[in-house]
């Protein structure tokens, strides 16, 4: 099951975000709200990042850095940043 903004790569190769999109039903009365989640076809320019970062991505944890994806959309940028773990409590 997908989430609102999810980003996905299709079966084509392309990427896609799934959004949340309201439905209406002209003529009928109390059709309350119908929202259904597309996947929506992103911009070239995104679909090339998109991919620079994802070979990017497998380099690293080919190499067994943990690194993950972050996407910048005030920026209209992506980075990759080293994962952040979760230190385990020391036992005494």
């Amino acid at each position: 099951m997908a989430y609102d903004g999810e980003l996905v790569k299709m079966e084509n190769g392309r990427w896609a975000r799934f959004q949340r999109c309201q439905v209406y039903r002209p003529g009928v009365e109390d059709a309350g709200e119908t929202m259904l989640l597309i996947a929506v076809e992103l911009e070239e320019r995104y679909q090339r990042q998109l991919d620079e970062a994802a070979d990017s991505l497998a380099q690293y944890r080919y190499q067994g850095v943990p690194v993950q994806v972050r996407f910048d959309a005030g920026s209209q940028g992506i980075t990759l940043q080293p994962e952040q773990t979760v230190a385990a409590p020391s036992v005494h």
